[in-house]
């Protein structure tokens, strides 16, 4: 990781920069409608699992192979608990229960509710910290993005087909919190320097803690051979390559060359990004009161760039 301090940007290509947000902001907003694809054919966890095992492993053979990874970046002990207790947070909980959501709501609210993890991420790191009291804007953010949640879950406005189930809203926004919780035991515990090896373990760890969630509690969903559709293992393919290797490998290059506020922008893009995946793609029905809970969730994610800019070194808070 670089050593230059926020704001301070390397010279780096320009062609190169736009190619890496790109990938951000379109493979990252992406993987909720993959995920819903996915589904069709294989439960939450089972699926959580599957997509992180193989994507762990992908990526430290990649890196092992380019000589970015090392055998002593795995050697101690308590780096594999703290990584593995961080993964089963962001990926066996947060990610299996997103994805629940995602099979009740549109994939792009869902992606507008995962953007409040931002404020989690903010609020719990002051009081891990002891930064003292909330300032006016965290108050705010929470309170804004409270409210933008209980517009798109609150009681039905016409009635329609098209409005939102309150279970699938209550189940991505708790998934927020729990992907917070995995941020900061990733971020205050003892873990590899390099910020590859330790996702590899939170990958590795959390994969195989939601494949042991889907064998305790999904077994009698999990799906025949012969029943799994194209579509869905193309979809897990896609999730792997393109929303857990590309994507995030993008993210840290990002990280390592620009300015890191400019990379939180992908906090507000990726919902827009899956909302507009999810109505051309899916023939996803946006109800109306989505319009109104946008500018809150979103609006109090940006309430939280008055508290302190992202660190550079924080594990990323959006892709699930």
């Amino acid at each position: 990781m670089s050593t230059n301090p926020v704001g301070e940007v390397p010279a780096r290509s320009g062609s190169t920069t736009v190619v890496a947000f790109v990938a951000l902001y379109v493979f990252w907003g992406s993987t909720y409608l993959g995920s819903k694809f996915a589904m069709a054919s294989f439960p939450p966890a089972l699926l959580s699992g599957i997509r992180f095992i193989i994507a762990g492993l992908a990526m430290a053979a990649i890196l092992f192979a380019c000589k970015k990874l090392h055998l002593k970046d795995f050697a101690n002990w308590r780096w594999w608990r703290n990584c593995s207790g961080a993964g089963i947070l962001l990926f066996a909980l947060a990610n299996v229960m997103v994805s629940m959501g995602v099979q009740r709501i549109p994939s792009g609210v869902a992606a507008l509710i995962v953007a409040l993890t931002s404020v989690w991420i903010v609020s719990l790191d002051r009081i891990i910290s002891r930064a003292g009291a909330p300032s006016w804007s965290i108050i705010l953010g929470l309170i804004c993005g409270v409210a933008g949640v209980t517009v798109l879950g609150g009681p039905s406005w016409s009635g329609g087909a098209s409005e939102l189930s309150t279970a699938g809203v209550l189940l991505a926004a708790a998934s927020t919190l729990a992907w917070a919780c995995g941020t900061m035991v990733a971020k205050h515990s003892a873990r590899p320097d390099s910020l590859w090896a330790a996702s590899v373990m939170q990958m590795l760890g959390g994969g195989a803690a939601a494949l042991l969630v889907s064998t305790i509690f999904e077994r009698q969903a999990w799906p025949a051979w012969e029943a799994v559709t194209p579509s869905s293992l193309w979809a897990i393919a896609y999730l792997v390559a393109f929303g857990s290797l590309v994507g995030f490998s993008a993210y840290v290059w990002l990280l390592s060359n620009v300015n890191a506020a400019a990379v939180a922008t992908y906090a507000y893009v990726n919902p827009l990004v899956a909302l507009c995946l999810g109505t051309i793609l899916a023939g996803e029905a946006i109800p109306a009161r989505t319009g109104l809970a946008a500018p809150l969730i979103l609006g109090s994610v940006a309430l939280m760039q008055f508290v302190r800019p992202p660190s550079k070194n924080e594990p990323p808070v959006a892709e699930e």
